[in-house]
């Protein structure tokens, strides 16, 4: 008997499995780009704190911002230490990124001024001025996404 047909049938059913339920095979992903995609993850959780009282869902706590942005300021330089081309595969990244070095990293410095700012208002304590520089960083975010990462 062929030891490879139960192996493509189990592929198969995988995928048929994940297109079900709407979802589909990761992208390919490698060291580099499994540390990048970490990098981005860890300071989310300070970028969402933030969101919430941008937003208008959560009171605002001078303290609490301040603390946050620094974090986020801080933790935002650490993910670009891997944007390089992963060969064993670079998850959601597009190549553009790396065909387009000088557009990409107009997006990379605006969005770390973007940062910086938000940061530098958090610090102030100026909430409407916090509020302002928040979409800036979250635009920026997008911004960059629209144009370097593959749609889920």
């Amino acid at each position: 008997m062929n030891t490879r047909i139960p192996a493509l049938l189990s592929a198969a059913a995988l995928a048929l499995a994940l297109a079900a339920c709407g979802g589909e095979p990761a992208e390919p992903k490698g060291g580099i780009s499994a540390r990048r995609t970490a990098a981005f993850k860890e300071m989310m959780p300070e970028f969402a704190e933030m969101g919430k009282t941008a937003k208008g869902d959560q009171a605002y706590d001078p303290d609490a911002f301040r603390a946050a942005a620094a974090v986020f300021a801080a933790k935002a330089q650490e993910p670009f230490l891997h944007f390089q081309n992963d060969p064993e595969g670079n998850g959601r990244a597009l190549p553009q990124i790396w065909q387009q070095e000088e557009a990409f990293g107009r997006e990379r410095d605006g969005f770390l001024a973007a940062v910086a700012e938000l940061n530098a208002k958090a610090q102030k304590g100026n909430l409407q001025e916090i509020k302002a520089a928040y979409d800036a960083a979250d635009a920026s975010c997008q911004s960059c996404h629209r144009a370097y990462r593959r749609p889920r």
